[in-house]
């Protein structure tokens, strides 16, 4: 009956899942591969380089303290009365007295400062070239350093520009040539005690101890390089001593990491001589382009990519061991229950009903299963079903056109009493005559179900007429539209009349018989949906929550006998089969105060279903 039913296509449906089972498979595992190298990669970095962070934060503060005390040392030979009385001290029989004083004095003040051990040499000169100093005996000099420290190249440099003071480096000690004793001078002002210009100087030379003291202290990996960097002078600390070095970087990107202090910095560089790339910690001395370098170690880093390496491979081969075993799952629990169905479901296309027991399994295709044996079984009684559902839903549509009739009789009889009304001048009976011959022409004229919203507005006005006269007048029906174009948007025939019908019985009648029912007309527009919503309120006693709940879903309205077969529910079970269940009756209500009727319909003026 249906060829198509005996294409064997579950074996490439199965093939299909194994390869997309793989792909996700894989994919996922290289997704969580890539992730977890860069995660390792700047884990293994952040632990280097906050390991040379706290290696250069120590050197750092050990440096920056000794120099500290250097300049506490100046200080105190620019601020102290002797020192200042020495440097302006006439040329007479006192002068060696003050000299003598201030040399005591000095010596003193150089062996409590804590950085006594680091400093090779002082020497404090004023301007008519006179000097003391305190240096071991061994490295005294017969040369007079009061006229000779004037003359170093560096003199003027250093002692106008305080920024600038290790700008030097190490050099050869000037005025001891027996040795290679290196240090690092420095030159400062002394100033008048009562006038700015410059009375003397002092001059000091530092040894390598100042940035070297606690290399013993610190510890760094083989291949991992300290540098201290003195202005334009590059020193390699790695071996525990200041080794001129030729060391230089360049800067390719300045990488953020979480893991070192706000005053380091971690860079990737390109370094010569060497000529490769590294990356490297950064962390400035006090002291202006004065820096501490430290290099991370290339072997750990190469190590540990090699370590990655190892994990990506065991990441690859467990993916595809998974991969081959949901394979393997895919065929046992989808593929052979997806052939027995299949082939049920062939027998079915071939009229063979018959239930079978061996797809009923305890999964969800088990599920499916059991409901091709259901549909198998009950297959008839399912097609009658729905044509019974069908005639339902045309049994409402056109619920209200099985009591029409042909009251042409009915017309005369009526135009007789409005005539004999009209000359007897009761004109009331004129008009409830009037109405009502209009309302039976609508109900028994046209069997289309949907009519303008005006002519079903006329209609609810023709009914209202006849029942204001039964209450004497004391109901009072107002309709407002905001747009007399809103008035062409087709209805359902019988829509408006149930809801004022319902009003005036349910609602004004138990109040006593009097109040307001008032139609709003409004276009509403939900995401670009053109609709309509038309409030039906009236004054009365309003509706319980209980009976609003079974209201729209009850059978039986309680409708007039004249409209018995078109209540509330009818009314809301046709909008909704006729424009779709997102149409259809919402109901608000107080009660003792009032109740709305929002009926909500599509706003598309259809002429050919009018």
């Amino acid at each position: 009956m249906y060829p198509n039913l005996q294409v064997n296509t579950s074996d490439k449906l199965q093939k299909h899942l194994v390869l997309l089972i793989v792909a996700i498979t894989f994919g996922i595992g290289i997704i969580f591969s890539v992730l977890f190298t860069s995660l390792y990669q700047e884990h293994i970095t952040n632990s280097l380089a906050a390991s040379a962070s706290t290696n250069l934060k120590f050197l750092v503060d050990s440096i920056d303290s000794n120099l500290d005390a250097v300049n506490q040392l100046v200080r105190w030979s620019q601020t102290n009365t002797m020192i200042g009385s020495y440097v302006e001290a006439p040329d007479n029989h006192r002068y060696g007295i003050i000299a003598v004083n201030a040399q005591e004095r000095l010596a003193e003040e150089l062996q409590n400062n804590p950085a006594s051990d680091m400093i090779h040499r002082v020497v404090i000169g004023n301007a008519g070239g006179h000097f003391i100093q305190s240096v071991p005996a061994v490295y005294s000099t017969t040369l007079n350093l009061g006229t000779e420290i004037p003359q170093l190249p560096f003199f003027e440099e250093l002692i106008t520009d305080s920024a600038r003071q290790l700008s030097t480096g190490l050099i050869q000690d000037p005025f001891y040539k027996a040795s290679e004793k290196k240090v690092l001078p420095i030159i400062r002002p002394i100033y008048a005690r009562y006038y700015s210009n410059h009375a003397g100087w002092i001059f000091l030379e530092l040894t390598e101890q100042v940035f070297t003291e606690s290399l013993q202290y610190s510890s760094h990996l083989p291949d991992s390089s300290i540098y201290l960097i003195l202005d334009s002078h590059t020193y390699d600390l790695s071996g525990g001593s200041m080794a001129e070095s030729d060391f230089s970087y360049t800067i390719t990107k300045e990488l953020s990491s979480a893991s070192i202090d706000s005053e380091s910095r971690l860079y990737a560089a390109f370094i010569f001589p060497e000529q490769h790339d590294t990356l490297l910690v950064c962390r400035p001395l006090s002291q202006n382009n004065c820096y501490i370098i430290q290099t991370l170690s290339q072997q750990e880093l190469k190590k540990q990519k090699q370590m990655l390496v190892f994990i990506w491979i065991v990441i690859l081969v467990i993916m595809l061991l998974i991969a081959i075993f949901l394979g393997y799952i895919l065929h046992i629990s989808i593929g052979i229950p997806v052939r027995k169905m299949r082939r049920q479901l062939s027998q079915i296309s071939d009229g063979d009903f018959t239930p079978s027991a061996e797809i009923e399994w305890n999964n969800e295709l088990g599920d499916i299963g059991r409901g091709i044996n259901f549909l198998a079984e009950n297959i008839e009684h399912l097609i009658d079903t729905r044509i019974a559902d069908a005639k339902e839903k045309k049994d409402l549509e056109y619920k209200v056109l099985q009591n029409q009739i042909n009251p042409h009789f009915l017309y005369n009889t009526l135009n007789s009493i409005k005539w004999m009304a009209t000359i007897q001048g009761a004109t009331g009976i004129c008009e409830m005559t009037t109405s009502l011959s209009r309302l039976l022409r609508s109900i028994s004229k046209g069997t289309k179900l949907l009519i303008p919203l005006s002519e079903e507005i006329a209609l609810v006005k023709d009914y209202f007429n006849i029942q204001n006269y039964r209450y004497g007048g004391t109901i009072v029906l107002e309709v407002c539209c905001e747009d007399d174009t809103l008035l062409d948007t087709p209805i359902i025939k019988f829509t408006l009349q149930p809801i004022v019908e319902n009003a005036i019985f349910h609602g004004l009648e138990p109040k006593g018989g009097s109040g307001i029912i008032r139609i709003t007309i409004r276009p509403v527009d939900d995401a670009g949906i053109r609709q309509l919503e038309i409030t039906v309120w009236d004054n009365g006693v309003g509706i319980t929550p209980e009976k609003m709940d079974c209201l729209l879903a009850s059978n039986d309205d309680s409708s007039s006998d004249f409209f018995r077969e078109i209540g509330v529910s009818n009314v809301h079970k046709r909008l909704q089969y006729e424009f779709g269940g997102a149409y259809g009756i919402q109901i608000e209500s107080v009660v003792g105060e009032y109740t709305e009727m929002h009926i909500l319909i599509p706003r598309s003026p259809d002429p050919d279903r009018l």
